[in-house]
């Protein structure tokens, strides 16, 4: 059994979901839209590693 066959087999066989009235359209893709909020363990290592790029790129003199 090929890679593709096997996942296809795997998937859920799921239905179609119902169709949306406008108001219930506008609450999900409104819900959908929000931003995730960054945790301080993600802000930290994102400003560590931006710090370390710029000390790399010679931009930081130590």
């Amino acid at each position: 059994m090929d890679l593709q066959s096997l996942v296809a087999a795997h998937m859920p066989n799921r239905r179609r979901p119902t169709p949306m009235g406008a108001a219930a359209e506008d609450r999900y893709y409104r819900n959908q839209i929000t931003l995730p909020r960054l945790k301080l363990r993600l802000l930290g290592l994102t400003a560590a590693t931006a710090g370390l790029t710029l000390l790399l790129a010679g931009v930081i003199h130590t």
